[in-house]
């Protein structure tokens, strides 16, 4: 069996993509690194595989349009983000799960999936709920972050007598972008219906407005701005006190901005390294803080407090929408300190978390903690669905032309000065080490 797999995000997906080889190697199954960079390549040479895994359907007409309604390859579904406040709306949900395309009436790519692996039972069930897609193709495996091949042992949280250890998230992307966009760019989503409306059916008339955050940039701005100035000022009085800090920036930032600002504050605080999986970054911390975020549902699974800045400034609340992360079932079962002071003592505290109406919240989400062997699920879906139809030909002619385009791609990189991001990087030599080295 021959598999493509997608990894959408570096810095988010490689340790699912790395925790799988592992449990490949040593079998007659072989599976092979793809992402947005290489994918134009599969319009030729498809036949190299039997599955070929993405995060979402709207990958199949992105990157090879109808041709790949006539392809023999499986295709699998494996959600990379399924949990937080679209799971609260279950047409939100189906949708982003399904795509819009599905909503406004063509179905074809949904029909040619073989399988979706989705994270829990809510997930299915916004499904039966608002399509009419054929049920027993959905299967819930569980967070795949979350399973046992992804976390990283444990050595020296519960030592005695040392100093807390405080994470920090960030999500101010709109203003730090990763790419050095202008922030006002912001707004060229204001009148644009990809952003404005989860879908439009041009036939019926129906159609589903969008609460999401990105959808309001005046608002989701003004919050980025508040979240900034509560953060400095909470690392600041922090850094001044008895704790050991780390902050993880949002995949999609700049992280150069945040140590600019540390050095013109007199913040001392280590800034993570983004490429280190979130579940090994948080395996050492005590407590995380942040905006509301679907960081913490990560910390929740790896026993790790949460606790939300939201309510430092009350002026916040009244600029957050339906759809945002402030809104999610978790968020109800979350510390928010109401000041700084209030902060400190409570750090101070031991409490026991997850609590029994958390562990309730991330079983419906993410299947947790069965998660565990997630993965192990979906080889074992892959292997039902497999028809065993590549070609050896193109099997063997892959791995050498993907390497060529890939120097090609690398070389053009340097002729006009283009940096690599988390979604826009080369699988050459130094990713994919990066990648096994996840997983040993």
């Amino acid at each position: 069996m021959n598999i493509y797999f997608h990894i959408d995000e570096l810095k988010r997906d490689a340790i699912v993509a790395s925790a799988l080889y592992r449990k490949l190697e040593g079998t007659n199954h072989k599976i092979t690194f793809g992402n947005r960079t290489i994918a134009p390549l599969l319009k030729y040479f498809h036949d190299a595989f039997d599955i070929i895994v993405l995060p979402r359907p709207h990958f199949m007409y992105d990157f090879w349009g109808k041709d790949v309604l006539n392809w023999k390859q499986q295709f699998i579904m494996l959600s990379t983000e399924s949990l937080g406040i679209i799971c609260k709306d279950h047409h939100v949900m189906a949708k982003t799960l399904l795509e819009n395309t599905y909503f406004e009436g063509n179905q074809d790519y949904v029909q040619k999936i073989s399988a979706f692996c989705v994270w829990g039972e809510k997930q299915k069930l916004a499904l039966k709920e608002y399509s009419r897609l054929d049920l027993t193709k959905v299967y819930p495996i569980g967070h795949p972050r979350h399973d046992s091949l992804c976390q990283k042992k444990m050595t020296t949280k519960y030592e005695q007598k040392r100093t807390l250890k405080i994470g920090f998230v960030t999500r101010t992307n709109s203003l730090n972008d990763y790419y050095g966009r202008s922030a006002i760019r912001g707004f060229e989503v204001l009148f644009d219906d990809h952003f404005n409306y989860e879908y439009i059916n041009r036939t019926t008339g129906k159609k589903l407005v969008s609460d999401r955050r990105d959808s309001n940039p005046k608002d989701n701005m003004i919050v980025q701005l508040i979240d900034i100035e509560n953060l400095l000022k909470v690392l600041k009085k922090l850094s001044s006190l008895n704790f050991e800090l780390s902050i993880r920036c949002h995949p999609k930032e700049d992280s150069n901005e945040w140590i600019y600002l540390f050095s013109k504050c007199g913040i001392n605080a280590e800034i993570a390294d983004n490429s280190i999986p979130i579940t090994h970054w948080l395996m050492d911390k005590d407590k995380v803080i942040g905006p509301p975020s679907t960081s913490f549902y990560d910390a929740a699974m790896c026993k790790v407090e949460p606790i939300s800045i939201e309510n430092l400034d009350s002026t916040r609340r009244k600029y957050i929408g339906r759809l945002w992360e402030d809104n999610n079932q978790l968020m109800e079962h979350i510390y928010k300190p109401e000041s700084i002071d209030e902060l400190v003592q409570y750090l101070k505290k031991n409490r026991d978390f997850p609590s029994k109406e958390v562990m309730s919240i991330l079983k419906e989400e993410a299947n947790f903690p069965y998660c565990s062997n997630s993965l192990d699920k979906f080889i074992t879906i892959c292997k039902k669905v497999n028809l065993n139809s590549h070609n050896l030909i193109f099997s063997n002619l892959y791995p050498i032309i993907s390497f060529l385009y890939t120097k090609a791609w690398q070389i053009k990189n340097i002729v006009i000065g283009r940096k690599e991001n988390s979604s826009q990087y080369s699988l050459g030599r130094k990713n994919k080490r990066f990648i096994m080295s996840l997983t040993k």
